[in-house]
């Protein structure tokens, strides 16, 4: 008989541990080759026909992954998965090819009816992380959902019979986003700081030093600071948020950290450019520069390489200041205008 245990942030099947959020390969390790439904673009859903499981996984639950501070890169995009129980009632058009038949406890525990709440698809279950003076500090990360078609059943209907689930269950991952002790209150340091001509150039300076080093604070998340100022912003856009933008440009660089910076390598990934444009897809110019002063290269006496956004036009316009600095510098896009 299998058996599902849904820890806090993940599940154990069958004596596997999947922590989420999960990629095909991490479940392809474990029980191999899945049939794989394409419903639409990026959006897949992953079948165990022999376990009666599916997983389901879109590069759509990126964003949200991301806004809760969970996410670990693009391949892992898996959130959910369904117990296929009863052969009827289920999650999605389609289904595994069999049923799941097994046992499912939440905690090391059966679920128990009085946490059961009424929800669209039939029961919600609540599961609390308790202290040590059995106090509730949280949900568990997992949401957990029961199917029951016909609401006139829900109060009555049994969920188990014995150990073994009787009902469809859709698992999700849920994290809740942690708090942030950031103070995002501009403090100018005791010391000198580095000066910029080139914003962008700045801005790059700081994905080094910020997001790749983690020397340079405060650590900005612009969820964060959005919580910090408490302000409601529109994150969902790929526009510049000009509250990111001004902290960028007020934000003091000791001239210290300087020789920390050896390269510069743009990424249209890059951290600094989700938190200023959280939906920023990377088809525009407005984190390009084709111009430096010599003023500013100078403060980074170990800086030798920039990759950098745009052609070799581009390039050829900085290393006019970067050449004779030892600054090697070479464009992203490598076609010759």
């Amino acid at each position: 008989m299998n058996q599902v245990e849904v820890l806090d942030n993940g599940v154990v099947l069958n004596g596997n541990l999947l922590t989420f959020p999960l990629s095909y390969e991490d479940i392809r390790a474990l029980f191999g080759e899945a049939r794989i439904n394409v419903q639409s673009d990026n959006h897949c859903e992953y079948f165990y026909d022999e376990l009666g499981i599916s997983f389901e996984g879109a590069t759509a639950y990126l964003r949200n992954l991301k806004k809760q501070k969970a996410y670990i890169d693009e391949t892992h995009n898996i959130t959910s998965m369904t117990m296929y129980v009863t052969g009827e009632n289920v999650f999605a058009e389609s289904k595994t090819e069999k049923r799941y038949i097994g046992g499912l406890k939440v905690l090391n525990q059966n679920m128990s009816r009085d946490r059961l709440y009424p929800y669209i698809l039939g029961y919600g279950y609540n599961s609390e992380i308790k202290d040590e003076q059995g106090n509730m500090v949280r949900q568990i990360h997992m949401d957990i959902v029961l199917k029951v078609e016909d609401e006139r059943k829900r109060k009555d209907i049994p969920v188990y019979d014995g150990d073994q689930i009787l009902l469809d269950v859709y698992i999700g991952f849920r994290p809740e986003r942690p708090k942030s002790d950031e103070n995002y209150n501009i403090m100018v340091p005791d010391e000198s700081c580095l000066i910029f001509d080139t914003f962008n150039f700045k801005l790059a300076v700081i994905q080094e030093l910020m997001y790749n080093q983690e020397v340079l604070k405060p650590y900005f998340d612009i969820y964060d600071y959005m919580i910090f100022k408490k302000a409601h912003w529109n994150l969902e856009t790929d526009k510049n948020i000009r509250a990111a933008v001004s902290f960028f440009k007020e934000l003091p660089i000791p001239a210290s950290l300087a020789g920390l910076v050896k390269e510069i390598n743009m990424d249209g990934s890059d951290e600094i450019y989700m938190q200023i444009a959280p939906e920023w897809d990377g088809r525009d110019e407005r984190f390009d520069f084709r111009k430096v002063t010599k003023s500013e290269m100078e403060q980074f006496p170990n800086l030798k390489k920039m990759l950098i956004f745009g052609n070799e036009r581009d390039a050829e316009s900085l290393r006019k200041v970067c050449d004779p600095l030892g600054i090697e510098v070479e464009p992203m896009a490598c076609t010759s205008v």
